[in-house]
């Protein structure tokens, strides 16, 4: 018994490393690595077979009817559209339930990524044409447009807690964009024959795919029968099959869970759970299913797919490079091989940085919160690894084996040399990150006890002060932070919360709602139950809070819906507005407003850092006098607080 009671435990474990793994960038990256190096080796073994094997025709025949393609075609046309399709249901989650539902922050991105494609490509072409290049070469330019997104989300895997979390997704809007770019000039620069009858059905498949999100179609396998013809259709127009994955990706229903469906679902749950039969099992599936858009689910199932089989396998089909000193002198040399390092590694740092930054000033959006200008230009090194598509678009763009190779070399060299400047540049962002002090600009109104919503002692060492608003997407992150926060400083730490509104009405309804709880001595457990909701909150989320907090609703219904509270919660934007604060969150530490990561260890340093400066200009009192000095830092009593 004790070894099978040994076995039952050890299988979950081993199965649930097994899932994490799958579902890590990290690994992904590790996987896309270990690929690439296995292709290099197989590519240089003496007598190697790696281009017969990737040219072996495989075939789907149904009937009279037969599609065949080669192996790496295979790879690139079908497992890729794969990945695509993984990424654009990443991006229109974060567009719709995430960081880039605000159209404001959604534009700096796409000004980043338009930037990142043509400045690269104007890099290329001046290079190969100060170089003397032939007109094949300088078709090229193509090559260096787009970024290898695998390898991107690996490398910030990798840097992890380095970085703030809101540069993961700023950079995979970025890419979705710029792979989308990519895409597009291929199908317009690299498409020699364009079939417009099998385009037009592809499209009639994506109108279809409109219809069934509008009819509330929730099963996935109805889509995927739309989708495979979709892909058919576009392969057959002559425009790269993966751009149908794209656009699959950005038409599939997402939606935050509906209060009824989960109450649907629970209900089904406890149903099998009176009464277990095999109908109640599938009752109570079918019901979370449906509980759960179809965007999300179809990103559980493709992302460890895509990591551990799809990207790797694309490298292993398109990085075999034959490379001998013949080869290497040759691309060191070539004016081809010089303009793809240049157009990725500067072009796209250049392009990226410039055009985040412009689009910043010129007003067109704001940047997530906790990202700086200095976090651009990490954003902007790490996009210049480009990898997938470039090499893809060498086989498109160049005949010449030479050519071929000498730009295939400078795929890869310029790949490593974007890697080593975005590990350097993180680096450099991180230092600063760690000593860089709190901004100039000071905390308009003090924390008062008697006011203001406290967690902690008013007068301890160190003040935490957030304007921020329940509806935002990094309310629920805000809250983890500071929950750290004050575990790791117990007493030392007070933390105060204000309300900063955004533009959704719910935020301004969700804050009365909190005031209404503050009235009835609940405002820590509206504001958790808030948080916990945080990008999925709608009227009846913020009434389902209220109860979760143990609330009397109805009280609460009644002051929202007479604006009990209304003024206190401007008074909060108010203060905001006139410190200029743009969007929440915000925070303030000991006065000065924090310019730097949302993140446990830099707020952490800068807590602790102005914490020791304003100890330290607090000058000691003389020896038997009973009084402070006049500027010595204040010492409050214990405030008077609800229970948090």
């Amino acid at each position: 018994m004790r070894g099978v009671s040994r076995a039952t435990e050890t299988r979950p474990t081993l199965i649930g490393r097994l899932a994490r793994l799958a579902d890590s960038d990290a690994a992904a990256a590790g996987f896309l690595l270990a690929a690439t190096l296995l292709a290099l080796l197989w590519a240089n073994l003496p007598g190697s077979t790696y281009e017969d094997a990737w040219h072996t025709p495989f075939a789907i025949t149904f009937g009279d009817a037969s599609l065949e393609l080669d192996l790496r075609h295979w790879v690139n046309d079908a497992l890729m559209a794969v990945f695509f399709c993984l990424i654009s249901l990443e991006v229109r989650r974060d567009l719709v339930l995430g960081e880039f539902r605000d159209t404001r922050r959604m534009r700096v991105p796409v000004a980043a990524a338009v930037a990142g494609l043509v400045v690269p490509a104007l890099v290329f072409l001046a290079v190969t044409g100060l170089t003397g290049q032939p007109d094949e070469a300088r078709s090229a330019w193509g090559v260096v447009i787009s970024t290898d997104t695998a390898f991107v989300l690996g490398l910030l895997a990798v840097v992890g807690r380095s970085v703030p979390v809101n540069l993961r997704a700023f950079v995979l809007a970025l890419s979705v964009v710029d792979d989308v770019g990519a895409l597009a000039v291929i199908a317009v620069a690299y498409t020699d024959d364009l079939r417009v009858v099998p385009l037009v059905a592809a499209v009639l498949g994506l109108v279809l795919v409109v219809v069934l999100r509008r009819i509330g179609v929730w099963r996935g396998s109805a889509y995927l029968l739309v989708a495979v013809p979709v892909w058919l259709g576009v392969l057959a127009s002559g425009v790269h099959p993966t751009l149908a994955g794209v656009a699959i990706g950005m038409l599939l229903p997402i939606s935050p869970p509906s209060a009824e469906e989960v109450d649907a679902a629970e209900a089904a749950a406890r149903d099998y759970g009176r009464t277990p039969t095999s109908g109640g099992a599938h009752r109570a599936v079918l019901s979370l299913t449906r509980s759960v858009s179809v965007n999300e689910r179809g990103q559980r199932l493709f992302r460890p797919w895509v990591n551990i089989v799809v990207v790797p396998v694309f490298a292993l089909a398109n990085a075999g490079v034959v490379l001998t000193g013949e080869t290497l002198a040759a691309a060191a040399t070539s004016g081809l091989t010089w303009a793809i390092v240049a157009g990725l590694v500067l072009g796209k740092l250049v392009g990226v940085t410039a055009g985040a930054l412009a689009a910043v000033r010129a007003r067109l959006g704001s940047l997530p919160s906790g990202l700086f200008p200095r976090h651009m230009i990490g954003a902007g090194a790490m996009t210049g690894i480009g990898f997938t598509i470039s090499l893809f678009i060498v086989d498109l763009a160049i005949e010449d084996p030479a050519l071929a190779a000498q730009a295939r070399i400078g795929v890869l060299a310029a790949s490593v040399t974007a890697a080593a400047v975005a590990f350097g540049a993180v680096a450099v962002v991180r230092a600063v990150d760690r000593s860089r002090l709190p901004g100039r600009q000071r905390l308009g109104r003090p924390v008062r006890e008697d006011r203001d919503h406290v967690r902690g002692t008013v007068g301890a060492p160190m003040e935490l002060v957030v304007y921020a608003s329940f509806v935002f997407t990094n309310a629920g992150r805000t809250a983890e932070v500071v929950d750290e926060l004050r575990r790791d400083l117990g007493e030392d730490l007070v933390f105060v919360y204000r309300h900063l509104l955004t533009d959704d009405p719910v935020s301004a309804r969700a804050a009365e709602a909190a005031e209404a709880a503050a009235a009835q001595a609940r405002f820590w457990p509206m504001h958790d139950a808030l948080a916990a909701r945080a990008g999925r909150l709608d009227d009846r989320a913020v009434r389902r809070c209220a109860v979760d907090a143990g609330l009397n609703l109805a009280r609460v219904d009644d002051a929202v819906a007479a604006g009990t509270h209304r003024e206190r919660v401007r008074e909060d934007h108010a203060d905001a507005v006139g410190m200029d604060l743009e969007d929440p969150p915000r925070f303030f530490v000991n006065g000065q407003l924090y310019d730097g990561p949302l993140d446990v260890a830099p707020m952490r340093a800068a807590l602790e850092l102005t914490a020791g400066r304003a100890r330290a200009r607090v000058p000691a009192p003389a020896r038997g006098s009973e009084e402070p000095p006049e500027d010595a830092l204040p010492v409050r009593a214990p405030a008077v607080r609800e229970p948090a």
